[in-house]
C-alpha cells in the first residue's frame, strides 16, 4: 500500500511538470536561503562559547560621568587589573591587554605591516585559554623582549611552527626574542589581535590617570557577581577618583565575556548585531513560511484540475484518510527533493553569500552530516505541515458534486488563501521599505557636510612624526598632489581627548575633557574647514606652539561671548599649567562617526600632544588619480625604509566604518528580491485558482463584448486591493522596527512617505505583471471551448 502511495505522487508530479517545477523552484530557493541564513545565525552564537570556564569570565568596563559627559568604555590603567587581582580575593586571574597598532615586522630583508598584534601579560594569556604549542605559558611574557607568536604568523615569517623558541624578529625597530609559539585563535572570538603578543612589561611605568589597556578576570568558581560591587566601588574611590575633577562619577562593572559579541552595548565595542540576529532568523524563517505558503496556494489552485480524480477515487471506495495520505506523500516527497537542490543550492552560494554579509558561512554537508540530517526533517516537516490544509481541503470534496462539475472554491478557503498571500506580501513589502531607509541613511551619511571636504584626500600612515617636513615637501613637489598637511588623527577612528582646565563665562572652572588633534599649518585649508573666527596658525606667529583654534561646540558649552584670547590649561604633575591661548574658531566638524555627536575640540600645532599614529594628508587632483598612487608611493619609499608604505582614500575609510550598515542593506535587498519572486509564484497560484473558477465567466463576458482591458482590470482590482492592504500593515511595521533603528545614529535622515509609496507601488508593479499574464491567458481563450458544455 506504501509503495502505491510513493508510485502514485510519483507519476503524479511528473505529470503536472509545470506544477513541480514552480513548487520546486519556490521551496529549493526558500530553504537555500534558510540554510545560509541559518548557519550565520549559529556562527554568530558561537562567539566566545568555547571557554572551558566561559561562565567565569568576564571583561571590565567603566562608566563616568565627568563634568557632564557621560563616557562608556573599555579600556582604563594598565594598573587595575593588578589591582584587581591584589585587592579581591573572588578574582582567580585579572589581566590586561593593549592594541599595537600598525606595526612593522622585519626578518632578513623582508619587512611588511602586521594590525592584529597586542600588548599582554601571562594572566591574560590563561585567561583567553590560549593554547601553547612551544614555550611555557607561565613565563611566556616575563621578560620585556618576550614575543609570542600565533601559528599563522610563524608560517608566513619561518614557513614553520615548530622549534621557533629563542628565534628572533625585529618589530617596530625592537628585536624581540620569541617565547612562545601559539595555536591560532578561533575566529569566532571577539578579541581580534590574532597575530602575537609583546610583553607589556616593555611600556613602562603605569598611572591611573593614563588609559588603554582593557582588563580581564576570571573569577573563582561560584562567586556571588553582587559581592563584588562594593569592592570594585572602593578600587574607584581610592584609585581613579582622585585623577578625576570634583563631583566626577565613575563605576567598574563586570560583563560576560559570551555576551560581547552581540551586546547592544556600543560602549562594549562588539563585533555583531543582536538586532541583525534577529532580523536574518525572521528572514529564514519567513522564507521557509512563504515557500510553504506557496504550495499551499499552487495545491489548492490545481484543486479543479484534480477534483473529478479525487471523486472517483472516493466512489470506487477511497476513504478520506487515504485521499489526505495521497496528497501527504506528494508534498512530503516534493519538499524532500525541494531539501536536496535547496541543499546544493546553498553549497553552490556560500561564496556569494560570504561577500554579501563579510561573514565566512560553511555548509559542508560532509563535515556536518548532522545538518543534512536536519535538513531531511525539515523536508519531511515541511512537506506535511504545507500539504496538510490541501490535503484537508481536497479530501472533503463530495463526490456527488465535483462529479458534476460543481464549484468547489467555498468562500472560507477563497479568504484563507487571499490572506496567506497578503502575509507573503507584507514580509516582501516591509523587506523593501527597509532597504530604502538603509540605503537613504547611508547616502545621508556619506554625502552630509561634515564640515571639512573628505574628497579627493589620500591618507598616508607614516612610520613616525616628520618634524622636519622632508616627507611633506617631497610629495608637495608632485604635480598630481594639490595641498599636503599633517595630523596624528584619522577622521572617524574614535575620539582621542585630554583633561583640560576651562574657565566658562562666569568665572567658574571646569575640568572637562577636549577631543584634540595635533596638526600642522596647513591643515585648515587642506582638509577646507571653514575659519569664523581670529586667524589661522601662522609661521609668523613663535607664540603658536602655545595657541589652540576650537570649534564652535567648545563656544557654545562655555557661554564665550568673545572666545579669541580665551584660554584651557592642563596640569601634569607638580609643574605650573600648561596654558593654551584661542586664537581661532572654526565651524563645527565631525571628526568622529556620525553614531556620535559634534564634541568639544581643539587643534594643537604640531608636535603638542603628537602622541599616537602619524599622518599625511594629500589633496589629490581628480583627473590624476592612478598615477598620483604610483607617484606617491615612490616618493614615499626613496625616503622612508622602515615603514612599507600604507595608503587610503578618506572617502573609503569612510565607507569600511560603515561596512556593517553597508552590508545590512544588502542582504535586506538581496532577501527583499527572493521573497518578491517567492510570493509572486504565490500570487500566481492564487491567480491561477482565481481564473479557473471564473474561466466560463470571462467567457460569457467576451461573448458580451467585454474587451481584454476589461476582463484584465476586473480579475486585477481583487489582487491590487489585497496588495494595497498588505501595504499598509507593511509600512505600519516597517516604520516602527526602522524608527528604532534610525535612533542609533546621531544624524539620521526622515522616512518621508515616498518610501513608502515606491514600495507599494513596486509591489503592485509586479504583482500585476504576474496576474496579468495569467489572466491574458485565460482571456484569450475560446468562449465556444470554455461554454461547450455549458
Amino acid at each position: 500500500m506504501v509503495k502505491n502511495y510513493f508510485k502514485t505522487a510519483f507519476r503524479s508530479l511528473l505529470k503536472h511538470k509545470g506544477f513541480t517545477f514552480i513548487n520546486v523552484f519556490g521551496l529549493s530557493i526558500g530553504i537555500a536561503m534558510a540554510t545560509l541564513l541559518g548557519r550565520f545565525v549559529q556562527v554568530e552564537l558561537s562567539y566566545d562559547q568555547f571557554y572551558q570556564h566561559k561562565s567565569e569570565v568576564y571583561r571590565v568596563f567603566q562608566e563616568s560621568e565627568i563634568n557632564g559627559r557621560q563616557r562608556s568604555g573599555i579600556t582604563g590603567s594598565g594598573l587595575l587589573s593588578p589591582e584587581l587581582k591584589a585587592s579581591i580575593p573572588e578574582i582567580l586571574l585579572a589581566g590586561r591587554t593593549h592594541r599595537v597598532g600598525s606595526s612593522v615586522l622585519k626578518y632578513k630583508d623582508k619587512q611588511w605591516i602586521e594590525n592584529r598584534l597586542a600588548y599582554a601579560d601571562n594572566d591574560f594569556l590563561e585567561i583567553m585559554e590560549v593554547k601553547f604549542l612551544e614555550g611555557d605559558p607561565a613565563k611566556a611574557l616575563s621578560a620585556p623582549t618576550d614575543f609570542v607568536i600565533s601559528a599563522e604568523l610563524a608560517r608566513k615569517v619561518f614557513g614553520e611552527i615548530t622549534s621557533l623558541v629563542g628565534r628572533s624578529l625585529v618589530i617596530d625597530d625592537q628585536v624581540r626574542r620569541i617565547s612562545g609559539v601559539i595555536e591560532d585563535m578561533p575566529k569566532n572570538s571577539h578579541y581580534t589581535p590574532r597575530a602575537g603578543f609583546l610583553s607589556n612589561t616593555v611600556m613602562g611605568t603605569f598611572q591611573w590617570n593614563r588609559v588603554g589597556h582593557v582588563s580581564y578576570v576570571r573569577l573563582k568558581s561560584g562567586t556571588d557577581l553582587s559581592t563584588l560591587e562594593a569592592k570594585l566601588d572602593r578600587i574607584v574611590d581610592n584609585h581613579i577618583l582622585p585623577t578625576l575633577p570634583e563631583n566626577s562619577k565613575v563605576q567598574l562593572r563586570l560583563y560576560p565575556v559570551t555576551d560581547i559579541w552581540l551586546s547592544s552595548d556600543s560602549g562594549q565595542e562588539n563585533g555583531g548585531s543582536r538586532s541583525a540576529l534577529y532580523a536574518f532568523s525572521l528572514i529564514a524563517f519567513f522564507m521557509l513560511l512563504l515557500a510553504a505558503i506557496n504550495y499551499m496556494n499552487l495545491a489548492t489552485a490545481r484543486s479543479i484540475q484534480r477534483a473529478k480524480e479525487i471523486g472517483v477515487r472516493k466512489v470506487i471506495g477511497a476513504r478520506r484518510s487515504n485521499v489526505m495520505i495521497q496528497f501527504l506523500t506528494e508534498s512530503v516527497m516534493l519538499a524532500l527533493v525541494s531539501v536536496m537542490l535547496g541543499g546544493f543550492l546553498a553549497e553552490m552560494c556560500t561564496g556569494l553569500f560570504n561577500q554579501l554579509t563579510g561573514k565566512t558561512v560553511e555548509i559542508g554537508f560532509l563535515q556536518n552530516p548532522e545538518l543534512l540530517v536536519l535538513l531531511i526533517v525539515l523536508g519531511i516537516i515541511l512537506g506535511g505541515l504545507a500539504g496538510l490544509y490541501p490535503a484537508l481541503f481536497l479530501s472533503a470534496f463530495k463526490p456527488t458534486k465535483v462529479l458534476k462539475s460543481a464549484s468547489i472554491g467555498s468562500g472560507a478557503g477563497r479568504n484563507i488563501r487571499r490572506v496567506l498571500v497578503s502575509f507573503q506580501f507584507i514580509i516582501s513589502i516591509g523587506l523593501i521599505i527597509c532597504t530604502l531607509v538603509v540605503h537613504k541613511q547611508l547616502n545621508y551619511i556619506t554625502q552630509k557636510d561634515l564640515g571639512y571636504n573628505p574628497e579627493q584626500v589620500l591618507s598616508v600612515r607614516l612610520a613616525k612624526s616628520d618634524p622636519k617636513e622632508i616627507m611633506k615637501s617631497a610629495l608637495t613637489a608632485l604635480p598630481q598632489v594639490s595641498a599636503v598637511t599633517a595630523t596624528n588623527v584619522l577622521p572617524a577612528t574614535g575620539d582621542s581627548g585630554a583633561t583640560f582646565i576651562i574657565v566658562d563665562e562666569q568665572k567658574e572652572e571646569h575640568r572637562d575633557i577636549v577631543s584634540m588633534a595635533s596638526v600642522d599649518y596647513d591643515y585648515l585649508e587642506t582638509m577646507e574647514l571653514e575659519l569664523l573666527k581670529g586667524r589661522n596658525f601662522s609661521t609668523g606667529f613663535p607664540t603658536d606652539q602655545k595657541a589652540i583654534l576650537v570649534n564652535e561646540t567648545l563656544v557654545k558649552k562655555y557661554g564665550w561671548k568673545d572666545p579669541l584670547g580665551k584660554s584651557i590649561s592642563m596640569k601634569t604633575g607638580a609643574g605650573p599649567e600648561d596654558k593654551f591661548t584661542v586664537i581661532g574658531v572654526v565651524e563645527d566638524f565631525n571628526m568622529l562617526s556620525l553614531y556620535e555627536p559634534v564634541k568639544p575640540f581643539a587643534l594643537f600645532l604640531k608636535p603638542q600632544f603628537d602622541w599616537g599614529p602619524q599622518y599625511l594628508f594629500l589633496k589629490v587632483n581628480a583627473a590624476e588619480v592612478s598615477g598620483a598612487l604610483a607617484s606617491i608611493q615612490t616618493v614615499y619609499e626613496s625616503i622612508e625604509k622602515n615603514r612599507p608604505f600604507s595608503a587610503i582614500f578618506i572617502d573609503d575609510y569612510f565607507e569600511r566604518v560603515y561596512s556593517q550598515e553597508i552590508r545590512k542593506a544588502r542582504v535586506y535587498l538581496t532577501f527583499s528580491i527572493l521573497t518578491i519572486l517567492i510570493a509572486c509564484i504565490g500570487l500566481l497560484g492564487l491567480a491561477t485558482f482565481v481564473l479557473q473558477q471564473r474561466t466560463k465567466e470571462i467567457g460569457i463576458r467576451k461573448v458580451l463584448g467585454a474587451s481584454l482591458r476589461e476582463i484584465v482590470r476586473l480579475v486585477s482590482w481583487e489582487f491590487t486591493v489585497t496588495i494595497l492592504i498588505s501595504s499598509l500593515v507593511a509600512s505600519l511595521l516597517a516604520y516602527y522596527f526602522m524608527r528604532d533603528w534610525l535612533e542609533s545614529f546621531e544624524y539620521r535622515t526622515q522616512m518621508g512617505p515616498w518610501i513608502f509609496f515606491v514600495a507599494a507601488i513596486t509591489a503592485i508593479l509586479i504583482a500585476l505583471i504576474t496576474i496579468g499574464a495569467q489572466t491574458f491567458k485565460t482571456a484569450h481563450q475560446n468562449p465556444a471551448e470554455t461554454l461547450k458544455y455549458e
